[in-house]
């Protein structure tokens, strides 16, 4: 895409007029009053003294008020650096460490949950909802004279990977419509369709889809608290045509369908990927309500690389097949023998804000996937992840992370993190502690203070402990083996959430 002016970007918007944009908890906004709330915002985030360049915490909830910070920041050629609501103090304190925002963009009971006004000036997301109004927009665009660089940073979503600290995922306008070209071909996407969003606004995912949404002038869902019964209803009554995520969402969406008696959804298009799709989801979908399903290949890094659809010859439910690379994307294998996936093209993120991050993480102009590869005639089939992660809902969880925050409670014992198959979530999130000599066993409630006391954000925490009372399995060098934890923990006694105390 080539360079346009800010005044260019924003009147994209205002060409939608009073046609649905955004819908959600609290209702409908046009594509009118989402000009007018985007110019808004960046009319405070100039009088604050942001200009092109600077980055700009927002905490993204699934609101209409979200978005539009977003789409101001962004369109004032500043660097949206995202936050999920759910966060904890930690992250907010990691984010501000390694992307130093000028300002943040919250709800007040957010800023007041995360304290942010210790970090600086706080503009507040309420009024935006209460002062725009559904007529056409009438401002001007702050400067919108000053060109867009679509290839500087706009947007930053972070990831856990290996390291113990959430990695900055630097995006720019191109690479992020690249991304949304890519999921709009494996789609089919239509001007008329209608996303139903419940993965986070601060993820890959969300901004793919938003960007996807915005750029077709088509309405889009935001389900900012997924409820199986009560997202089913609003599925329905929005009229929503596509989810894209983790299959655990369409999984209960189907299971509430068979208990409620729907016999018939709006959907017709699935992009699944993340984890093991199970072959009867995939059934569900195609015989019971017609509905396409693909499976996608991507990461936060390179979104949305690779797609297959379900219903070809080439691929089945129960298989490894990611399909064939996406407009512009290329696949390769590392050489040395660890087959780890390399990935490349016009969607490929342009590094992490901790300069530290981008060591080991490409080859060359290639991205280091962490996962391990194979490839056959051109086609893409994922065997493991080398990379030390948990999958829960689609959400991935660095277990060094985990085992790092656990230093909190080294009064109880030695901690270790690791992943279990889950038939609801994908993926469970297991710690193992080791309890000292002397030292009661810990109760669930005991752990999950400890590890949110010390700033671990709530969907990041374990759903099941397991006590030891002999040391944790360790190599030579004196790594945890966190295959042997899985193995030789599964007898020993634990304590669980309430999800899986009640089964």
């Amino acid at each position: 895409m080539p360079a346009t002016t800010k005044t260019e970007a924003w009147t994209a918007l205002t060409a939608g007029g009073d046609r649905t944009a955004l819908i959600d908890e609290n209702g409908e906004w046009t594509y009118d009053r989402l000009a007018t709330a985007v110019v808004r915002i960046a009319e405070d985030l100039a009088a604050s003294g942001c200009t092109a360049g600077d980055a700009v915490l927002i905490v993204a909830p699934l609101r209409n008020e979200a978005v539009a910070a977003y789409l101001a920041v962004i369109t004032s050629g500043c660097t949206a650096v995202l936050v999920d609501r759910r966060s904890g103090q930690r992250d907010v304190t990691h984010a501000h460490t390694v992307a130093h925002p000028r300002v943040s963009l919250a709800f007040d009971e957010d800023a007041r949950r995360m304290d942010l006004e210790t970090h600086g000036l706080v503009l507040s997301l309420d009024r935006i909802g209460t002062t725009t109004t559904p007529s056409s927009p009438t401002r001007e665009f702050p400067n919108g004279a000053a060109l867009l660089d679509p290839d500087a940073p706009a947007a930053v979503v972070f990831t856990s990977g290996t390291t113990g600290t959430p990695k900055g995922v630097i995006h720019t306008i191109n690479t992020l419509r690249c991304g949304a070209m890519n999921m709009g071909m494996a789609l089919g996407y239509r001007s008329d369709d209608r996303p139903f969003l419940s993965t986070p606004l601060a993820s890959i995912t969300g901004v793919i889809q938003i960007t996807l949404a915005l750029s077709h002038l088509s309405g889009i869902v935001l389900e900012n608290r997924f409820q199986p019964a009560a997202s089913l209803d609003r599925l329905r009554r929005t009229n929503a045509t596509i989810i894209g995520g983790a299959p655990i969402i369409v999984e209960s969406l189907f299971g509430e369908c068979a208990t409620a008696g729907v016999t018939s959804l709006p959907l017709r298009s699935l992009a699944l990927g993340g984890t093991q799709i199970p072959a009867s989801l995939i059934d569900t979908a195609r015989k019971s309500f017609g509905i396409r399903a693909i499976r996608v290949y991507g990461s936060s890094e390179v979104p949305f690389s690779t797609s297959t659809q379900f219903d070809t010859a080439h691929s089945g439910a129960d298989d490894t097949d990611e399909g064939l690379p996406l407009r512009g994307v290329e696949i390769s294998l590392r050489l040395g023998g660890s087959d780890e996936l390399l990935v490349r093209g016009p969607h490929r993120f342009h590094g992490y804000l901790d300069p530290h991050h981008n060591i080991g993480s490409f080859d060359g102009d290639w991205v280091r996937t962490g996962d391990q590869g194979g490839i056959r005639d051109g086609r893409l089939a994922i065997k493991g992840r080398l990379k030390e992660v948990v999958a829960r809902k689609g959400m991935k969880i660095s277990l060094m992370e985990i085992d790092a925050v656990a230093e909190s409670l080294s009064d109880i014992g030695e901690c270790a993190a690791y992943g279990v198959d889950d038939p609801e979530t994908g993926e469970r999130l297991v710690l193992a502690v080791h309890v000292r000599d002397g030292v009661t066993a810990p109760d669930y409630a005991t752990v999950v203070s400890a590890l949110t006391t010390a700033g671990l954000a709530t969907w990041k925490l374990p759903e099941e402990i397991v006590i030891w009372t002999d040391p944790l399995p360790r190599t030579e060098s004196g790594k945890i083996r966190r295959p042997d934890l899985v193995r030789l923990g599964a007898h020993r006694p634990r304590v669980t959430a309430r999800r899986l105390a009640s089964t």
